[in-house]
């Protein structure tokens, strides 16, 4: 056969043929992204300002995709604090009681998904069902039954090895230095139950008028429909009823301080729910601030699977163990453009 003025044989020619297809074969594979996980680039980055974009063992925290355990814990109320400028902070005083791990699940065990069984709090014995108490038997915990237990789902990426998720020993207790003085944290409770209340109070509404003439409808729903065309009020419409009593997230609330001896975390600004409830504490998704100087050491990722604790210090219930948020080194009470006066 002859190709581009030259003979080859007809193995020759098969070989060629072999060796484009398998280049083809090999550009296809390089295109499927079999490494890629869900949130990153699926393209090699080109363009960047620093060299630690073309590193790939170095790896942000995203708070999406990086899910560590939590904690529990009960809303003692709120305090002021002063921050070394003397700029005065409303925070919510979080106190982590007796947080256990219980339960390890995961993929690989046929669970179905990753997750650690967290249980705190203590609950009487003779107030636990048979088949409860049974399956904290089975947890070690049955000498002192936990008052709630919630699941935290993890997230595992096996290509991530620096930020790899890791599993808590079952046994381990969880304290409040779990989380990092600095960093944002989202809050998930109950809301305050307010029981029936009207338009005005539940949706905001401006009411009926409030001058003369208006006869005992000053705080009156108001029209509610149209007229025979629909024929009825649509489904959902915003009317008195049940307000308040139901799952409420904050998010991205800052850590000002921690104790480590009385396992209490100052939280800056108020979280859902009734003083001596219980609270699921998370990492913030949408603003963790690891990596950022707003962190206690900037860490870029928080401790994994949870922080290394000293029996002596914490949970010791000595209150002067105390770490408080980074520093800032601008005055707040200095006008934004002050620097340009």
């Amino acid at each position: 056969m002859t190709m581009n003025g030259e003979d080859y044989s007809e193995e020759e020619v098969r070989k060629m043929i072999e060796e484009e297809m398998g280049k083809a074969e090999e550009e296809r594979i390089a295109k499927e992204y079999r490494d890629w996980v869900p949130g990153y680039r699926k393209r090699p980055l080109e363009v960047a300002y620093n060299e630690e974009a073309f590193d790939e063992s170095v790896v942000a925290w995203n708070g999406n995709l990086h899910k560590r355990v939590g904690a529990l814990a009960i809303k003692l109320g709120m305090m002021p604090i002063w921050d070394e400028w003397g700029e005065r902070h409303a925070c919510t005083v979080l106190h982590v009681d007796r947080n256990v791990v219980m339960k390890t699940l995961s993929v690989e065990n046929g669970d179905g998904y990753n997750a650690v069984q967290i249980g705190a709090g203590e609950y009487k014995k003779k107030n636990v069902t048979k088949p409860v108490m049974g399956h904290y038997a089975k947890c070690g915990v049955d000498d002192r039954p936990p008052y709630v237990v919630k699941e935290f789902r993890l997230s595992y990426f096996p290509q991530l090895e620096s930020i790899a998720m890791q599993y808590p020993e079952v046994g381990t207790t969880i304290h409040a230095r779990h989380f990092t003085p600095g960093q944002n944290v989202d809050i998930v409770g109950i809301t305050k139950g307010k029981g029936f209340q009207g338009a005005m109070k539940r949706h905001g509404f401006a009411g009926m008028p409030a001058t003369h003439g208006t006869s005992k409808s000053h705080r009156a729903l108001g029209s509610t429909g149209a007229c025979q065309d629909p024929g009825k009020v649509w489904k959902g419409k915003k009317m008195a009823g049940r307000m308040g009593h139901a799952q409420r997230t904050v998010q991205n609330l800052r850590i000002l301080k921690i104790d480590r001896g009385r396992n209490l975390i100052y939280v800056k600004g108020a979280v859902p729910g009734n003083k001596g409830e219980f609270l699921r504490v998370q990492d913030a998704i949408k603003k963790p601030l690891f990596g950022t100087d707003l962190v206690t050491d900037a860490i870029p990722h928080p401790p994994i699977p949870t922080f290394s604790y000293d029996p002596s210090i914490d949970g010791s219930g000595q209150p002067e163990h105390e770490e408080l948020k980074p520093p800032t080194d601008r005055n707040p009470f200095l006008p934004d453009d002050a620097e340009l006066l």
